[in-house]
């Protein structure tokens, strides 16, 4: 790929227009780019380790409370010779929303409700790239359906730190419902349920501690 070509398509690319970020990225692993250094290019910014992390945990597959976002997850997986990088899903005009409202943020992952919330009263989590810029993985959400910069709230200190909190909380929250027999729904909470939580909970943390041995590596 010819270094005007990936200019052009450099000048073209924009983070609310999927399609225009996949050809950029396309454009890039054909110079023979890794991935950390092809979404360092699309953002501008280098994304965290833990990125990398959960691309190679394949997001898409991982059975957790989460709805990930096609950026940057799909621009992290270099296409097989003479295919294009995966098409965007219906998480497609959220991401565009969410850029369109706060141009800093990067939406990562819709959380999704502990049975009582709607997607569409979904959260989701974000990095901030001026935070990014300043080498924090710091993560805030936004209600999906906001209308206003000021719904942007700071969440955790990192993407996994926060999935991990979420789903210990939904496991801590289902044992306690079957550890009161008297109380309202009770009789959903069966031993398998809890067990599906504590297989989300070990997905996450199985993610940490892949983290923590490549960053001490």
């Amino acid at each position: 790929m010819d270094g005007e070509t990936v200019n052009r398509l450099r000048a073209e690319a924009k983070q609310s227009d999927y399609s225009s970020m996949a050809r950029l990225a396309q454009a890039l692993y054909a110079t023979g780019l890794t991935a950390r250094e092809v979404l360092r290019q699309c953002y501008g910014v280098g994304l965290p380790a833990e990125v990398l992390v959960i691309v190679d945990a394949d997001p898409y597959s991982l059975d957790t409370l989460t709805v990930f976002t096609n950026q940057p997850w799909k621009l992290a997986v270099p296409p097989e010779p003479g295919e294009p990088l995966a098409e965007a899903d219906s998480m497609a005009p959220i991401e565009r929303k969410l850029v369109t409202l706060d141009p800093d943020l990067l939406p990562l992952v819709s959380l999704l409700g502990h049975g009582g919330e709607s997607d569409d009263d979904s959260l989701i989590l974000c990095y901030r790239f001026s935070e990014l810029s300043a080498g924090r993985s710091t993560i805030f959400d936004v209600w999906r359906k906001s209308k206003r910069r000021s719904d942007v709230q700071r969440r955790g200190d990192s993407l996994l730190a926060v999935l991990h909190e979420h789903h210990t909380r939904w496991l801590n929250h289902l044992r306690s419902e079957g550890e009161q027999p008297g109380s309202w729904g009770a009789d959903t909470v069966d031993e398998e349920r809890i067990e599906s939580a504590r297989e989300m909970v070990a997905q996450v943390e199985a993610m940490r501690r892949e983290l923590v041995a490549r960053e001490s590596g």
